[in-house]
């Protein structure tokens, strides 16, 4: 008498399992469960910022509902996440193409590098967008620790078959990455492990990005709280006397961090080569938006005019801004993506900081909503 098969090593087991595995899989990585709304993606803990950003921008690109809107994908970092946020932007967008269907996503990161925005491309086909902007600051070519070229999405987000131009650390990670890329509960399982900790023990919720500012005051009490005024009286002091040492001081009140960031990215960032790991990320990032399923281009980010006058060269590089223009420009448009300098578009008033322009007031929202329309228009 023949031995009995164990019902576990039974085709119609394993198949009832994967079946099932695959219903899970979908009940999560296609519901509420994992996209609903959350307190944790608002929090301003910048410990935990870049993961709740990261979890952001993957919802808009994988729960955005299908529509007859023409999508538009921005990918950057702190640069164009605060001044292009959504309510700035769609605004603009309805003032001056009104008649236009179009459907808007920021999905920038705070300190993403370009190692990250090649990552977050990867993700675009499940957008299906109709125009992606990669706004790209001429300092994001200086791979520091002050700005790794790789960050938190990289971690979260990254798929493929393929190594990039970045190769895993080890077999590990790639195998990790065939993972994440053949598995979407696997692929998410770090957002949906805070978003289930976020139904159960909800944290209190600070609430979305602002959608209006009025004055620079309400700018800096959002950003500096108790501080806030203080730091209104030594940027009114600057707007009286426009010079760098008066804007530095205006900086130390709130953002001795940033000012430490961008000596030290001076100080330690080293020379262009077209050669270099950056460019090859640069490359491949523009080899996949180029691609012909959707318009692309980059969009060079403003500059502070105010660096003018630094010339000790604490915070910036004398000529580096047109060598990594020209780098940029020469790297994308063999790949057919579309090249827009902006890095005059902004006064110095319009600037926070020595990077970043201030959301709402600096009106940036005006310019680059009509880049967008001049993109989606050439595409017709």
């Amino acid at each position: 008498m023949g031995r009995e098969e164990s019902p576990a090593a039974a085709p119609v087991t394993w198949g009832l399992a994967v079946l099932f595995v695959i219903a899970i899989d979908a009940g999560i990585t296609r519901s509420s469960i994992l996209w609903g709304p959350t307190a944790f993606e608002n929090t301003r803990n910048l410990s935990r910022l870049t993961f709740a950003q990261t979890y952001r921008a993957a919802r808009k690109i994988y729960a955005t509902e299908r529509g007859g809107a023409r999508r538009i994908a921005v990918l950057g970092n702190s640069r164009i996440f605060i001044p292009a946020q959504e309510p700035y932007v769609e605004r603009e967008l309805a003032r001056i193409a009104p008649a236009l269907d179009l459907s808007y996503a920021n999905l920038a990161v705070f300190g993403a590098g370009l190692g990250d925005l090649e990552v977050l491309s990867r993700h675009l086909a499940a957008y299906d967008p109709a125009l992606v902007i990669a706004a790209i600051a001429c300092d994001d070519l200086l791979a520091t620790r002050f700005n790794p070229i790789q960050n938190v999405p990289s971690q979260l987000l990254r798929i493929g078959w393929r190594d990039g131009p970045i190769p895993p650390g080890s077999v590990a990670e790639r195998i990790d990455r065939w993972g994440r890329t053949v598995w979407p509960l696997y692929r998410f399982r770090e957002f949906t492990r805070a978003a289930l900790i976020d139904r159960l023990f909800p944290e209190p919720d600070a609430g979305p990005f602002p959608a209006h500012f009025d004055s620079t005051r309400a700018l800096f009490d959002y950003m500096h709280g108790a501080r806030g005024g203080e730091a209104e009286a030594a940027y009114q002091a600057w707007r009286r006397d426009p010079t760098i040492e008066r804007f530095v001081a205006y900086l130390q009140i709130g953002s001795a961090g940033h000012l430490e960031m961008v000596r030290g990215r001076v100080r330690d960032g080293g020379l262009l080569n077209a050669n270099g790991l950056t460019v090859r990320v640069l490359d491949r990032l523009m080899t996949r938006l180029g691609n012909r399923r959707w318009k692309a281009l980059v969009l060079v980010m403003p500059e502070n005019p105010l660096l003018e006058q630094d010339v000790t060269q604490q915070y910036h590089r004398v000529g580096f801004s047109d060598r990594a223009f020209a780098l940029i420009r020469d790297t994308a448009l063999p790949h057919g993506v579309t090249v827009v300098d902006a890095r005059h578009w902004m006064p110095r008033e319009a600037f926070i900081d020595f990077d970043h322009v201030m959301p709402d007031l600096s009106g940036f929202q005006r310019p680059f909503a009509e880049e967008i329309v001049r993109a989606l228009e050439s595409q017709s």
